[in-house]
This record gives structure tokens, C-alpha cells and sequence, in this order.
């Protein structure tokens, strides 16, 4: 036997980070599961350090929802033969029922998904794997009167072999609607990097702030 166990596998010390917490996710993009080709080991270290291997042409889309109502949730599984796993749920709100809408939820109905978001701390986090992806539901409810709101309550939920991954690596982001695709990777102290798809930096998207792409036929985006 060895005289020691690898590092990622040793016990360690547990300390609160010396920082600022801030609940919450500032954005989170989704991409079908079938287009992430790394093969995500279920041993070894969390961290994934390297970018995503993705298919041809495959891309992340950004889901934005009302400010403040995305959420994530861990939840270790209880007994029985999916002992040792998690439950993963992300929720959130969509406001307004509209035709467009409509028709690109209909496209995720029994979609399997995989998730990267983005928390108020500055820390990008991998939800799901090929293997183990998430599925998407969600509820519309159109209120009865003011002061209700016209919502659509979505929820990405799966089960994972593993805690959610912390992501260094970098990811495309859909240019559809836009004059192209472009990129965001991790920053120094928890900022995000926009460039273009010539490698071009754009805008450093601080901590605590949130990048949104709007459509149109030309590249447009805000940072709120």
C-alpha cells in the first residue's frame, strides 16, 4: 500500500474564505449534452482547469431570467442505491409569456442539458455531464389580476456521481442573432473576460456585476 494517498484524495483543512459572500447566480448558460465531448472523470481532482472539449460548431446559450431569482441547490441523495450521489437543481423565473418564448422553451422539452454559471462571488461552477445531465421543466402561470406576475417558473434538475466543478476553462457563447459567436473565459480575482471570436478582449465583467447578450443584427451587450 502506499505510504500516502494523492492529494486530491488526503483530508484537509476547512477554513471560510476571508471575503465578501454574496448569495445568488449573476448568469448561467446551458448547452445540450451531446455537445460537450470531454469525458469528466468521476475520481481525481474536482477542478476542471482546461476548457471543455465541444462539437463542431456547438456553442453555450445564455439563460436570462429575472434578476434575483436564479438559484442552485446541492442535495446529497439519502440510502438506497444512489447513496454517494447529489441532487442538483437550479430554479429561476422568465417573465412574460411571448411568442418567442414559447417556441424556444419548446425546443429544450426532454432535452438533456449541461450548466455553467456564474455566482455573485465570481466563481464559474459546471453542473451535470454527458453522463449525468440535467432535464429542464417548467410552469407558466399567468396571475390572475395586478399586482401578479405573467412567469414562467423553470427548473434544471439531475443527479451527479460528484459535487459541481469549479471551471477555469473558457466557453463560446451563441452569436445567433448577433454578427458572431463570442468567448468568455475566467479573469483574475473572480472578473469574466468577453472577447471576440478573434481573441479580441471586449469588456472585464467584475464581480458582482452581470453580462447580458442582446440580439440583433449587430453585437450588442450590458453589463448591469
Amino acid at each position: 500500500m502506499p505510504d500516502s494517498l494523492p492529494f486530491f484524495l488526503e483530508p484537509r483543512n476547512l477554513a471560510q474564505e476571508p471575503a465578501a459572500n454574496h448569495g445568488g447566480i449573476e448568469a448561467l448558460w446551458y448547452t445540450p449534452a451531446r455537445n460537450v465531448l470531454t469525458q469528466l472523470s468521476d475520481v481525481g481532482p474536482l477542478l476542471v482547469t482546461n476548457s471543455l472539449s465541444m462539437a463542431t460548431g456547438a456553442v453555450w446559450y445564455q439563460l436570462v431570467s429575472v434578476r434575483h431569482t436564479v438559484r442552485h441547490k446541492q442535495t446529497p441523495t439519502e440510502g438506497g442505491r444512489h447513496q454517494g450521489q447529489f441532487k442538483q437543481q437550479l430554479t429561476g423565473t422568465l417573465a412574460r409569456n411571448t411568442e418567442g418564448l414559447a417556441a424556444g422553451l419548446e425546443l429544450l422539452d426532454g432535452e438533456k442539458l449541461v450548466v455553467l454559471y456564474r455566482d455573485r462571488n465570481g466563481y464559474v461552477w459546471l453542473v451535470g455531464t454527458p453522463e449525468q445531465p440535467l432535464s429542464w421543466k417548467d410552469v407558466l402561470d399567468t396571475g390572475a389580476e395586478f399586482p401578479n406576475r405573467n412567469n414562467y417558473d423553470w427548473t434544471l434538475s439531475g443527479e451527479t456521481l460528484r459535487r459541481v466543478r469549479p471551471y477555469l476553462g473558457s466557453w463560446t457563447v451563441s452569436g445567433r442573432g448577433l454578427e458572431y459567436a463570442v468567448q468568455l473565459q475566467q479573469g483574475t480575482g473572480g472578473s469574466v473576460e468577453l472577447r471576440d471570436n478573434k481573441g479580441k478582449l471586449l469588456a472585464l465583467v467584475p464581480p458582482g456585476r452581470t453580462l447580458v447578450l442582446n440580439s440583433g443584427f449587430r453585437f450588442i451587450y450590458t453589463i448591469q
